[in-house]
């Protein structure tokens, strides 16, 4: 399917010095428009001075270095067959699995994680809402700060979120561990990758090597796949359903439609349709009337499923609404797409990361293979980068409001097509088997990769210790003061997805009366910036005067009592902590 022979190549010096120039006039763009003129700044900026902006600074200064030596053979590469392929997405899915507890200790930073995981906890019970102990409901909503669905929930904690992602981690938490969910997935949409390289580009071995190379490089896909973010599996079920639709017929299209309806229930249903709605387009330029009316009747069923048949079981299953209006329909979901463009243009800043975690080269090379479209084909239907160009276009430039997240989250089901436009712009534009520029390129995106991992421990580090010291609590209740710490009120969570001892509680979500019936009622204890601050958690301002009278009514009660470590059971600990105390 690429076409015939190149009839001219794009040098690796002027791929190289064109990825420099832009990427340097892209850097001071988002630069100046989100830390010059801007007031405030937000987390993903935080993140993008800390970690993408010095990284992509070294990569192009790189990038611009190697370019006098970047044309040339390289290493030889045998073909990708499966004796080779399967060996070594096997081992990024064991790195993966091995990360969550080397890079993220086992923790979850984002409230996004923790609430796919809590969710997975009731589900592994075989339940599909966590009942609120009687005792704890008139502080449900400072035990559940957010992202909660409102059916029913002055009786129940329920996830906003779709099921399916949890439910796949309740599976394999069934199977021994809920942190193997994200590596099989990861697994699983690099496997169907190749398969569907091999498809497009059977005469071209080397730009398959292109394509899974790019994705097995990518930080984003490899990291991502160590937390419970649905976005692994938005991945690897994009890449299942391309592989089933160019596998074709009556099984083919149908496995296809049913990947699709998992995938919209992972956590929100209109991430599937921005993928596939490019195709559709794709199948009807080439006249295929019958596919193209199948997938959007599944497009249709999407919707009918998860925005429709879900809200309303859950209003049958649980209650009514409290607390909050319920999920928002399909016209708020469509608009809200569209309304954060315009909130200070955060594709700067969301691309800048989506370049930074992903191959240097991904997306130079996916610009060689939007240019290697025919046009006169694309009409005709006849050439798949139009779907897979389209599909990236919207996925970069719509639902940008990410908070978290390593890389540019909301993308990351189109790091696939990235990757399969970077190997069809290759089979076009390079000669067959000069890998050098790839192996160069494999070589920068490496030393870039072992700077992320390093800064994304330094960042998640304090708070899964934050995390430890509440989670040893001998407290009933320990009540997190969010002021002062960023993003610390997700520290309000529970043992494994489960709330218990101690109650975790945001002090800001509390009345001075409730304050005083947990004082008087349960063992309290208080986690605030004299204990997050030592731990080294990023210092943030919050103006919340209310929480001076709460803390005050709380000193003159002597319920401020701070979170304590755990007193040594031997002395032999009690020496090991002297130790490493000094």
């Amino acid at each position: 399917m690429t076409g015939g022979g190149a009839t001219s190549f794009v040098s690796a010096r002027r791929l190289f010095l064109a990825g420099a120039i832009g990427l340097t006039l892209w850097l001071g763009a988002t630069f100046v428009w989100h830390v010059t003129w801007r007031q405030g700044i937000s987390l993903p900026v935080i993140l993008f001075l800390d970690q993408d902006f010095p990284l992509l600074l070294g990569s192009l200064l790189l990038l611009a270095l190697a370019a006098p030596f970047a044309e040339g053979k390289g290493f030889r590469l045998p073909c990708p067959t499966a004796r080779i392929i399967v060996p070594l997405i096997l081992l990024m899915g064991l790195a993966a699995w091995a990360g969550h507890y080397a890079l993220f200790q086992n923790y979850s930073i984002s409230r996004d994680e923790e609430v796919a995981r809590f969710a997975a906890a009731y589900m592994r019970e075989g339940l599909f809402a966590r009942p609120i102990p009687v005792e704890w409901e008139p502080y449900r909503r400072a035990i559940m700060p957010e992202f909660f669905s409102p059916f029913g929930a002055a009786d129940y904690w329920t996830a906003a979120y779709l099921p399916v992602n949890s439910a796949i981690q309740a599976l394999f938490w069934q199977l021994g561990d809920p942190n193997l969910a994200g590596p099989v997935l990861l697994m699983a949409g690099l496997l169907a990758l190749w398969r569907v390289a091999l498809r497009l580009m059977p005469d071209r071995p080397d730009a398959v090597w292109v394509t899974v190379l790019l994705g097995c490089s990518s930080s984003q896909l490899w990291i991502t796949a160590m937390t419970p973010y649905a976005m692994t599996g938005h991945f690897a079920l994009n890449m299942v359903w391309l592989a089933l639709v160019l596998r074709g017929g009556v099984m083919g299209h149908g496995s296809a439609g049913v990947a699709a309806l998992v995938a919209a229930g992972l956590h929100q249903w209109h991430f599937p349709p921005l993928f596939i709605a490019p195709f559709i387009l794709w199948m009807l330029l080439a006249r295929r009337w019958t596919v193209a009316a199948f997938h959007a009747l599944t497009l249709v069923a999407i919707v009918i499923v998860w925005a429709k048949l879900w809200p309303e079981f859950l209003l049958h299953a649980l209650g009514a609404p409290a607390d909050i209006r319920p999920s928002a329909g399909v016209a708020d979901k469509v608009g809200s797409l569209f309304q954060r463009l315009g909130d200070r243009w955060q594709p700067l800043v969301n691309i800048s990361r989506y370049i930074a975690w992903n191959d240097l080269l991904m997306v130079p090379l996916a610009v060689l293979g939007i240019a290697a479209m025919r046009w006169r084909a694309v009409i005709r239907g006849q050439e798949i980068a139009l779907p897979l160009a389209l599909g990236c276009l919207a996925g970069c430039m719509l639902a940008l409001a990410q908070g978290y997240g390593w890389g540019f989250r909301y993308a990351h089901g189109f790091i696939g097509p990235f990757c399969l436009l970077a190997g069809l712009g290759w089979a076009r534009f390079r000669p067959q088997d000069a890998l050098r520029p790839l192996v160069i390129g494999l070589c920068i995106t490496a030393l870039g990769s072992v700077f992320l991992v390093w800064r994304t421990h330094a960042f998640v580090a304090p708070y899964a210790a934050s995390h430890r010291l509440i989670d040893s609590s001998q407290a009933d209740v320990v009540l997190v003061d969010p002021r002062g710490g960023l993003y610390v009120t997700d520290l309000v969570r529970g043992r494994d997805g489960v709330p218990g001892k101690p109650m975790v509680m945001n002090l800001g979500l509390l009345t001075l009366d409730q304050v005083d019936e947990l004082c008087k009622s349960y063992v309290v204890e208080l986690f605030d910036r004299a204990e997050f601050r030592p731990l080294g958690v990023p210092l943030a301002r919050w103006n919340l005067s209310r929480m001076d009278t709460l803390r005050a009514h709380m000193k003159e009660e002597g319920c401020d009592k701070p979170v304590q470590p755990p007193l040594p059971a031997t002395f032999e600990d009690a020496l090991n902590a002297a130790d490493n105390a000094m």
